[in-house]
C-alpha cells in the first residue's frame, strides 16, 4: 500500500485552524485528525464537526517539545486501527498543532522513524496567518515567523476585517518571508479543501532549499532558523458552577485586567443559566472575546471549563491567574440576582 500523506495545519494561536479545518470536513470524509492542544483540558475536539471522522486529542503540551514522542505511537495506532477496520479507511492525516509549535520539530517525528516512513509521507505543511494580527504577531511571537517560513501553503484568514491596501500590504509582506509558498486568502474561514491534496518536497529548515546542504555556523543560529523559545504557558480550569451571561462579561473582563499584555488565548466552554447548551468562547489577546452559545453540549460532561494561555517567564503564572478567577466565579455565583 502507498504511503498515506500527512498534511500538518499550523499558525498562530486564534488564527482560524479549527473554522478552516471544520469548513474541509464539510467537504471531506476521507480525513483522520490528530487535534494537539497546549491545555490540559481539550476544547477543539468537540469543535470539529466531522461525525465520521477519527479524531485522536493529544492535550497536556506542544508536539514540537514536550510530547514529541507522543506522536510516534499516536500515528502507529491510528494506523493499525485503520488495518484492523476499527476506524473508516482515511486516505489523508490531518495534523492541527497548538499555535506555539515549530513545525520542523515535529517534521522529524517522522523523518527518523523508519517504520512509519514506510507508511506515512509528509505532504505539506499549511500555515494559517491571521491578517488582522498577523503583521504584530510576527514581531512579537517568534513562533509566528517560524510557522510562515516553514509553510508549503499559506491560508490568509480574517481578511474580510481589514481593507484591501492593508490585505495587499500583507501578502508582501509574507511573500519577503516566503517566497516559495502560494497564498490562499480565505474567505469567511473558508479555503479550497484541494490544498490538502498539494504535495511539497520537503525543504532545509536552515537554507530554505529543498534540498539539504552544509550551512555555516552563523545560517545555524539566524533567528528564523532557532527554535521556538516557548515561554507560551497554559492552564486549565474546570469550574462545576454557572452564571448568567452578564456576569460572565464581566468575569472575562476581569480576567483581562489582571492578564493585561501576556494573555495569548482563552478558550473555553462556560455553563450559562437559562442556556440548555454552553457558551463558547474563542479569545484571542488584544481583541474582544467572540462568544457564541451552542445550543447542545458536545457531551455529558456540563462543567464550566476554560484553557488560558499567557506569555509570561514564569510557568506557574497561567494557574495564578486561573486561581484568582475561580475565587471572583465563586463570588459571582453568591451573589443575590
Amino acid at each position: 500500500m502507498a504511503p498515506i500523506p500527512v498534511v500538518l495545519l499550523t499558525g498562530f494561536l486564534g488564527s482560524g485552524k479549527t473554522t478552516l479545518l471544520n469548513h474541509w470536513l464539510g467537504e471531506r470524509q476521507d480525513l483522520a485528525l490528530i487535534i494537539n492542544e497546549l491545555g490540559d483540558i481539550g476544547i477543539d475536539q468537540h469543535l470539529t464537526q466531522g461525525a465520521d471522522v477519527p479524531v485522536t486529542l493529544m492535550a497536556g503540551g506542544c508536539l514540537c517539545c514536550v510530547i514529541q514522542g507522543s506522536l510516534s505511537s499516536t500515528l502507529r495506532n491510528l494506523y493499525m486501527a485503520r488495518q484492523g477496520g476499527d476506524v473508516p479507511a482515511f486516505s489523508t492525516v490531518v495534523i492541527e498543532t497548538t499555535g506555539a509549535a515549530d513545525p520542523f520539530n515535529v517534521l522529524a517525528v517522522l523523518e527518523q522513524d523508519p517504520w512509519l516512513k514506510k507508511r506515512f509521507v509528509w505532504q505539506s505543511v499549511i500555515t494559517v496567518v491571521d491578517a488582522v494580527t498577523g503583521s504584530e504577531a510576527l514581531a512579537r511571537h517568534p513562533e509566528v515567523l517560524e510557522q510562515v517560513t516553514a509553510a508549503d501553503q499559506l491560508v490568509i484568514s480574517k481578511s474580510d476585517r481589514i481593507s484591501a491596501q492593508a490585505l495587499a500590504d500583507f501578502q508582501q509582506r509574507l511573500q519577503g518571508l516566503n517566497a516559495g509558498a502560494p497564498q490562499t486568502v480565505a474567505e469567511h474561514g473558508r479555503a479550497p479543501a484541494s490544498l490538502l491534496d498539494r504535495a511539497f518536497p520537503r525543504r532545509c529548515r536552515v537554507t530554505g532549499m529543498f534540498s539539504p546542504v552544509a550551512a555555516p555556523p552563523a545560517l545555524a543560529t539566524s533567528a528564523v532558523a532557532a527554535p521556538s523559545r516557548h515561554d507560551l504557558y497554559s492552564a486549565s480550569l474546570r469550574w462545576p458552577g454557572q452564571l448568567s451571561w452578564a456576569l460572565w462579561q464581566a468575569a472575562l473582563a476581569q480576567l483581562a485586567s489582571e492578564c493585561g499584555e501576556t494573555l495569548v488565548r482563552v478558550k473555553g466552554l462556560l455553563k450559562v443559566d437559562a442556556l440548555d447548551g454552553p457558551l463558547l468562547v474563542q479569545w484571542v489577546g488584544g481583541e474582544t472575546p467572540a462568544l457564541s452559545p451552542l445550543t447542545l453540549w458536545p457531551d455529558a460532561d456540563t462543567d464550566s471549563r476554560l484553557v488560558l494561555i499567557t506569555r509570561h517567564p514564569d510557568p506557574a503564572y497561567p494557574q495564578q491567574m486561573l486561581a484568582h478567577w475561580q475565587t471572583l466565579l465563586t463570588l459571582l455565583a453568591q451573589t443575590p440576582p
